[in-house]
């Protein structure tokens, strides 16, 4: 446990410190090197990998990662196809339109297979809930009371690992994440983010984007959650990079708090080029920050931007912070 004082839920807490010390080589894996190497070097293929090109580089344990995540797939493909075939059932037959109006059970399908997928590969993040901080969900709970009926949760973003990271801190809710319409393209994720409601978007489409600030609005002020990662894309560096101000925009015209999350070590996990994770996240002991909620009323939007990315930052070791941090602040 780091020295602020803070509330983890399962798994249990290792120390913050270990995963981010460059001194630190008692973490050598035999399959990937010493996780303490610069990430340039970390994310080279390894003695037991192989590089598929375009494709990517996958060792053993991404063999097993993506055998795991197909096999569970094919049961969340066909579960996805009978919540489609009741929607239409409900909206064109029977003339239901309030059957499922929020997709919370396409979103729990997909909740699932993201639980189930990081609990057999040793994926599941550590999750440190700072003092004030909504925690995780649990399944079946009805009013969390550290969360506002109206929120977004903001995170940065470096590695594919990041969507089911932020799953696992929002827990079992009904949320809906910002998303590039590329993901959509993705066998099964695409079917689940357009089966879901997930709000996806063109980033070169100036029409989409206003759209995507629509419904984006329209769900916080309807009381579901919005994910976003303000940066836009990944980080190839595991570096935060400047961020975009739609999320924030979004969030201060509905009015909603946003939750800071600080996501660490996913870059490891999987680095940039590999197709599939390199190593388990409890390996590495990856985990997430969650900082209290951050008030929009009040603020414009650059004061917003700045004070979530500040929040985020804190949460950052020095690897994953902006070199000229001390500069923005």
């Amino acid at each position: 446990m780091s020295d602020r004082s803070s509330s983890s839920v399962s798994p249990p807490p290792f120390p913050a410190q270990r995963l981010v010390s460059s001194s630190d080589t008692s973490l050598k894996l035999s399959l990937g090197g010493s996780s303490s190497a610069p990430l340039e070097e970390w994310s080279k293929p390894t003695r037991f990998s192989v590089n598929l090109g375009k494709v990517g580089i996958v060792n053993l344990y991404g063999f097993y990662y993506g055998m795991t995540s197909i096999l569970l797939g094919l049961v969340w493909t066909i579960a996805n196809f009978f919540t489609w075939l009741a929607y239409k059932l409900c909206e064109n037959v029977l003339r239901i339109k309030s059957f499922d109006k929020g997709r919370r059970i396409a979103v729990f399908l997909s909740h699932v297979w993201g639980v189930w997928l990081m609990r057999l590969t040793r994926c599941y993040p550590i999750i440190e809930s700072m003092p004030s901080a909504p925690t995780p969900v649990k399944y079946f709970q009805k009013s969390p009371p550290t969360v506002s009926p109206s929120v977004m949760y903001v995170a940065n973003h470096c590695s594919w690992m990041d969507i089911p990271y932020m799953g696992a801190a929002i827990g079992w809710r009904n949320y809906k994440i910002v998303a590039k319409k590329e993901l959509t393209k993705v066998p099964i994720l695409g079917q689940s983010i357009l089966l879901g409601g997930h709000v996806c978007v063109d980033r070169t489409d100036r029409r989409s984007q206003i759209q995507t600030l629509k419904k984006g609005i329209e769900w916080l002020k309807s009381g579901v959650p919005l994910c976003a990662f303000p940066e836009g894309t990944r980080s190839k560096t595991g570096r935060l990079m400047p961020f975009k101000r739609g999320a924030f925009s979004m969030a201060s015209k509905a009015g909603a708090e946003i939750v800071p999350l600080s996501i660490v070590g996913s870059e490891r996990v999987m680095p940039v080029g590999w197709v599939m994770p390199k190593v388990s996240s409890r390996s590495l002991k990856a985990k997430i920050v969650v900082h209290p909620p951050i008030s929009s009323v009040g603020k414009t939007e650059e004061e917003l931007t700045k004070e979530v990315r500040a929040a985020i930052v804190s949460g950052l070791p020095e690897a994953q912070r902006p070199k000229d941090w001390g500069k923005e602040e």
